[in-house]
């Protein structure tokens, strides 16, 4: 595992404000000092938008279901 320190010293973390952000892995960037991290790939934008599309399905199934009975 390889860990590349940003390069450029405007990037922050968001929840700390400290400068200590590194690139984790390809797409995947961490907090040295309070352990957040943010995952910038295409791919885990829509797997979450996906998870809450079926739950709000669900939701709106049963709630025609408890309008009809």
């Amino acid at each position: 595992m390889s860990v590349s320190t940003l390069t450029s010293p405007s990037v922050q973390c968001p929840e700390c404000g400290v400068h200590s952000i590194v690139e984790y892995k390809p797409t995947v960037y961490h907090c040295l000092k309070c352990d957040f991290e943010k995952d910038l790939s295409p791919d885990s934008d829509h797997q979450e938008s996906g998870l809450g599309s079926v739950l709000m399905g669900f939701a709106s199934v049963l709630l025609i279901l408890l309008i009809l009975l």
